[in-house]
């Protein structure tokens, strides 16, 4: 568990999405409770998943679930001090193909690889002015 409020865990996605594309992210899901139907990766659809492209929501929110979590994505939800984040099933399942992050061996989280590290490297290092 992090100890991070829901409401300071929305200005920090806030501060990185308009850090990264100049707007507010759309996207932040917080419940109070774990999301106990994410809990098995092979149940996300991830077939028809054909991301082939980053956009800037993929790059603030990925960003977003490394701060918060530190690498370690659990599939139910990163849980907060008063609440349970979200990961995008879409953006995870993204990474995943693209060999960024992988099912760790438990099966309850997605992990960053290296190649995962390199590409937030690259997100950050473009957000230099």
């Amino acid at each position: 568990m992090v100890e991070l409020s829901e409401k300071n865990a929305r200005l920090i996605i806030d501060a990185i999405a308009v850090a990264i594309d100049g707007k507010p992210a759309s996207a932040k899901t917080f419940s109070k409770s774990p999301f106990t139907e994410l809990s098995d990766f092979d149940q996300w659809g991830q077939e028809h998943n054909n991301s082939e492209r980053d956009t800037t929501r993929t790059d603030a929110l990925t960003i977003a679930y490394l701060i918060f979590s530190g690498g370690r994505i659990p599939l139910k939800g990163i849980q907060m001090s008063d609440s349970w984040f979200r990961p995008d099933r879409w953006i995870m399942g993204a990474l995943v193909k693209k060999g960024r992050a992988r099912l760790e061996e438990s099966g309850e989280a997605i992990v960053f690889t290296d190649e995962g590290w390199a590409w937030i490297a690259g997100i950050l290092q473009g957000l230099k002015k």
